[in-house]
C-alpha cells in the first residue's frame, strides 16, 4: 500500500481527481450499477445468466453456485481482514475537493477494494467453469475479465478507491478464486460411469429406464454422490428411507397409490395446478435450474434487506454450500434406489388401473431415475436456511404472492407431483433431506462468527 506521500500515492490522488472532473451521466450510471454490497448482485446475475444461456444441468448448477459463492465470500472475508489491517482513510476524507459517489461507510477503510476482491474472485471461477462465455453487461457482451475490470474502475470513477486498493483487491480475489479452481478439480465431479456396465444398476420393473420422448442413456451422473460434499462427511450420510417401489414385493400398495395420484392428477389438472408446474418447472436452458431459482430468491433477500457487503456474501456462500450438498445428497438416494419414473409406471405395468401406453406429462421428465425429488430438496434446504437468515423475509409464488419461504418450497415440491414427473414420496423426503442438510448449514453459520 503506497503513502498519501510517495509519488504514487500523489499520482493515485491525480488521477482521482482527474477522473472526477471528467465524469458524466454513463460514469454516474456505471458507478451505480456496480455500487450496491460489492458489484454482487450484478455477478449473480451474470452468473445466472450464464447456466442458463449454457443450458447448465442441476448438477453441473448446483455445484458452480457453490464454488463461486463460497469464493466470493472468502474473497470478501480476506479484504476485510486487510482493512482493518492497513485502514486506509478512503481518498474523500483526505482530499476534501473529492467527492466521492460511494454510497458505503466513509469510516471503512479503502484498502483493499472490496469490489476489486469479489470482481477477481468472480472472473476467476466464471472463466474456469464456462470457459469461452461472456457476460451481458449494459446490454453488451464482454468477457469476464472485461466486466471485473469494469467493476474494479467503476470504484475510481467513483472517487471511492486508490488504483493499488483497487490492484490490491483484484490480487485477494484471483488469488481465492485459484483456490476455489483447484478445489473444484479435485472434487471427483469428473468420474464417468460405465455405460456399458453399468453397475449398480438394478434389473426388474421397478428399476429406472430411459424415459419418454427422448429416452437419454446413460443418465445424469451416477456417480454424483462420489463428489465432495461442503458439510456432509460423505454424500450417503443423509441417505432417504427405502422408497414405496422397493418395499415389499413389487409393486407395493403404496406405490400403486402413489402412482394412481400421479395418472389422477395430471388427467385432471386444473389451471391452478398447471400454473404452479410450469412456474417451478426450471429446466435447463429456460431457466436458472432449480438450484438458481432460490440463488435468485437468496439474492432478492439480500439485496431487499440491504445487508453489508460481508453479510450478502455470506448469505449466498451458505446457500451455495447447501445447494451443492442438496444435490449431492439427492443424488445418492437417486442411484441407491434407481427407482422407475411415474411415466414409465403409468405406460408400462399393464392390469394396473392406471395402465395408459399413451400417457402424457405437462413437464418434460428428466433423464435420472425418481427417488428422491432434486427440486424438493433444493428447496427444503433454501427454505430453511433464507428463514435462518431473513426470519421476516417472503418470496413470490407461482402467483405473484408474497409467501413465507417454507410455503414457496412446498409449492415447489408439489410441482413435481402436478408434473407428472414425480411420486409424492419423492417430494416428501427430498424435503425432509433438504431441511436436515439446512441444519447443517445452520450449524455453520452459528460457529463462523458471522452470527455475533
Amino acid at each position: 500500500m503506497p503513502s498519501r506521500i510517495s509519488l504514487q500515492g500523489r499520482a493515485e490522488f491525480e488521477e482521482l481527481h482527474d477522473l472526477q472532473a471528467r465524469r458524466s451521466d454513463l460514469i454516474r450510471i456505471l458507478v451505480e450499477f456496480w455500487e450496491p454490497q460489492g458489484g454482487i448482485p450484478r455477478w449473480s446475475q451474470i452468473l445466472l445468466d450464464t447456466i442458463r444461456v449454457t443450458r447448465t444441468d442441476p448438477m453441473r448448477a448446483s455445484r458452480a453456485l457453490a464454488l463461486f459463492y463460497t469464493a466470493v465470500a472468502d474473497a470478501t472475508i480476506c479484504a476485510w481482514d486487510a482493512k482493518f489491517t492497513y485502514n486506509r482513510p478512503q481518498p474523500s476524507t483526505l482530499d476534501p475537493r473529492l467527492t466521492s459517489l460511494a454510497q458505503s461507510d466513509y469510516l471503512l477503510p479503502s484498502y483493499p477494494s472490496e469490489h476489486g476482491a469479489i470482481a477477481g474472485a468472480a472472473a476467476t471461477i466464471l472463466n474456469e467453469l464456462f470457459p469461452g462465455q461472456t457476460a451481458l453487461v449494459h446490454g453488451r457482451r464482454m468477457s469476464f475479465d472485461e466486466a471485473s475490470s469494469e467493476a474494479g474502475v467503476s470504484r475510481l470513477w467513483a472517487g471511492a478507491n486508490y488504483r493499488s486498493d483497487v490492484e490490491a483487491g483484484f490480487a485477494i480475489g484471483r488469488a481465492v478464486g485459484r483456490l476455489a479452481v483447484a478445489r473444484g478439480r479435485s472434487d471427483g465431479s469428473d468420474a464417468v460411469w460405465d455405460a456399458a456396465a453399468q453397475p449398480g444398476r438394478p434389473l426388474g420393473p421397478q428399476g429406472w429406464v430411459p424415459t419418454f420422448p427422448a429416452y437419454i442413456f446413460p443418465p445424469l451422473y451416477p456417480l454424483a454422490d462420489t463428489w465432495k460434499p461442503w458439510l456432509m462427511r460423505f454424500g450417503g450420510e443423509l441417505r432417504s428411507p427405502t422408497p414405496p417401489a422397493h418395499q415389499g414385493v413389487f409393486p407395493s400398495a403404496q406405490f400403486l397409490a402413489e402412482t394412481m395420484e400421479v395418472k389422477q392428477t395430471v388427467d385432471n389438472l386444473t389451471p391452478e395446478q398447471l400454473a404452479i408446474a410450469r412456474f417451478w418447472a426450471d429446466d435447463p436452458g429456460a431457466s436458472y435450474t432449480p438450484a438458481g431459482h432460490w440463488v435468485q430468491i437468496a439474492t432478492e433477500q439480500v439485496v431487499a434487506a440491504q445487508v453489508s457487503t460481508p453479510r450478502a456474501a455470506r448469505a449466498l456462500g451458505l446457500i451455495g454450500a447447501g445447494l451443492a450438498d442438496s444435490a449431492i445428497a439427492c443424488w445418492h438416494d437417486k442411484y441407491a434406489y434407481w427407482v422407475l419414473r411415474p411415466i414409465t409406471a403409468i405406460r408400462t405395468l399393464a392390469g394396473q388401473p392406471f395402465y395408459d401406453p399413451n400417457f402424457l406429462t405437462p413437464v418434460v421428465t428428466p433423464p435420472f431415475p425418481a427417488y428422491t425429488s432434486g427440486h424438493s430438496t433444493f428447496s427444503g434446504c433454501s427454505a430453511a436456511v433464507l428463514e435462518y437468515l431473513f426470519p421476516e423475509g417472503r418470496t413470490a409464488d407461482a402467483f405473484g404472492r408474497t409467501v413465507p419461504f417454507r410455503e414457496a418450497a412446498e409449492q415447489a415440491a408439489v410441482s413435481r407431483l402436478y408434473g407428472g414427473i414425480h411420486y409424492r414420496s419423492d417430494n416428501e423426503h427430498g424435503l425432509r433431506c433438504g431441511r436436515s442438510i439446512a441444519d447443517l448449514v445452520i450449524r455453520r453459520a452459528q460457529s463462523d462468527g458471522g452470527a455475533l
